[in-house]
């Protein structure tokens, strides 16, 4: 994202938008007013407007004589509802009513989210947790039917095309809809995919709860990755999501993970409990150990070890 275009009425300007609006240059963002001659210039822009003829614009479902507009495509665009001020918009890829808690990463977000770009989700020492793509299927594919790797979680068939095609519909949903998922974890010095972890929806005692998981291909176990990346989902749950706790669910024979999750944090609260666990859509049940983390920071984290987002 290299340009903001803005389209807001004069009256609904406030010192928190220009405010905003400094951060973005300070950023190296270019802001300027929208006018007709800008939507030829749209490939890396985002275009936050108060006005639903301007949302119909970004959106394609109208467009300008003699403009890009057809050949780009959709174009991001914020949409803002100043309160009491009646404004209603559709269309948009985000409706926003006031900008005191927002910054440039919110805006850069939505332009990612736009265009299909994953987002990085944390950054450690060694790793990089980010959104998956379809590229990174084949090397998952492999990973999940290596010798040992399925003996406590669910694996996949051997119809490749077909689990090609459910991973691709996971993460164009998973990610969407709730802003988490099982993200990809990959080396920051290689590049190399060495797992996955992240948050899927579960349930504990009729609640509905989120559920950590995670795995970290056999060639790349016993390095500390699995901690590093879990404590990161941790970190970002709590940190970002603002979520008061989160639990795992480890089968009852899996000692390594039973020990990782414990290291991290988690404390046990059932010892053996019957149960399905979901994981990255899939079901499956077995004699399970439960565990929690609750949101308190300064015992668990006492510092913020990881970095959100690309920063």
């Amino acid at each position: 994202m290299k340009k903001i275009y803005l389209d807001i009425e004069e009256n609904h300007s406030s010192p928190d938008l220009e405010g905003l609006v400094r951060d973005f240059r300070s950023a190296g963002i270019e802001v300027s007013p929208l006018t007709e001659n800008s939507w030829g210039d749209m490939a890396q822009a985002l275009v936050l407007t108060d006005r639903q003829a301007t949302a119909d614009m970004a959106s394609g479902r109208l467009s300008v004589e003699g403009s890009a507009i057809a050949l780009q495509g959709k174009t991001a665009c914020v949409g803002y509802e100043p309160p009491g001020a009646g404004v209603t918009l559709s269309h948009v890829d985000m409706i926003v009513q006031g900008f005191e808690e927002l910054d440039v990463e919110f805006f850069r977000r939505v332009y990612q989210r736009c265009h299909g770009i994953p987002w990085t989700i944390a950054l450690t020492d060694r790793l990089a947790l980010r959104e998956s793509v379809p590229d990174d299927f084949d090397v998952f594919y492999d990973m999940y039917r290596q010798p040992g790797m399925t003996d406590y979680m669910p694996g996949l068939s051997d119809d490749k095309e077909e689990e090609r095609e459910t991973f691709c519909a996971y993460i164009r949903r998973m990610y969407a809809f709730y802003g988490y998922g099982l993200w990809t974890v990959a080396e920051k010095s290689s590049g190399r995919v060495v797992g996955r972890a992240g948050l899927e929806n579960g349930s504990f005692q009729g609640q509905s709860v989120p559920v950590i998981g995670y795995m970290i291909g056999a060639e790349y176990q016993r390095q500390g990755y699995g901690q590093e990346a879990v404590r990161a989902v941790a970190e970002y749950a709590f940190c970002e999501l603002e979520m008061e706790r989160i639990y795992g669910f480890v089968h009852k024979k899996n000692q390594n993970s039973r020990r990782l999750i414990q290291r991290v944090g988690f404390r046990r609260i059932e010892e053996r409990c019957r149960m399905a666990v979901q994981m990255a859509g899939r079901t499956f049940e077995k004699d399970i150990a439960g565990y929690v983390c609750v949101n308190t920071k300064a015992l668990y984290f006492p510092g913020k070890s990881i970095t959100i987002g690309d920063e």
